[in-house]
């Protein structure tokens, strides 16, 4: 496979050598994986329909940074909410409760990477439950386990 480090630790990951996952039924492709980077960083490309987007979450160990490719996404970051569109690029330092939503009409797509890498290893296992083994129960443990953190309701 090419995409795996040189000796020099430099990957190169072409669309074609991408991997393919779809956690919680979204498309989304693992671009650059966490053991391609020794754990320091992990890319991904995220495809939302309209109205898709995750509840308010946070990482306490991981810093994060979406891309937004095309699409209208309302992104919801610590106390500010703002809609954006293609071209704009979100920092998310670790301990910011965040959300995005896409809000238009059309798929959106954004480039998510996360430093230190981990994010694709949670979207990789919850990828693998789809089907009759997924439950609520179970996504809370690989969540928690992934430091994907959901702050109760106010």
């Amino acid at each position: 496979m090419h995409n795996e480090p040189s000796k020099t630790g430099a990957v190169i990951v072409t669309p074609e050598e991408a991997e393919a996952i779809r956690p919680f039924g979204l498309d989304m492709q693992v671009l650059l994986g966490s053991e391609q980077t020794g754990g320091r960083l992990s890319v991904i490309m995220a495809c939302h329909r309209p109205g898709e987007g995750p509840p308010d979450h946070l990482h306490f160990t991981q810093e994060e940074c979406f891309f937004i490719v095309e699409g209208t996404y309302e992104v919801t970051a610590g106390d500010t909410t703002r809609t954006v569109g293609a071209g704009t690029i979100v920092y998310l330092p670790r301990g910011v409760v965040h959300r995005f939503r896409n809000v238009g009409t059309t798929t959106a797509r954004m480039l998510d990477w996360s430093v230190p890498g981990g994010q694709d290893r949670y979207f990789r296992e919850i990828s693998a439950l789809a089907g009759p083994g997924f439950s609520g129960e179970k996504v809370a443990l690989i969540s928690q386990k992934h430091d994907t953190n959901f702050p109760a309701p106010h």
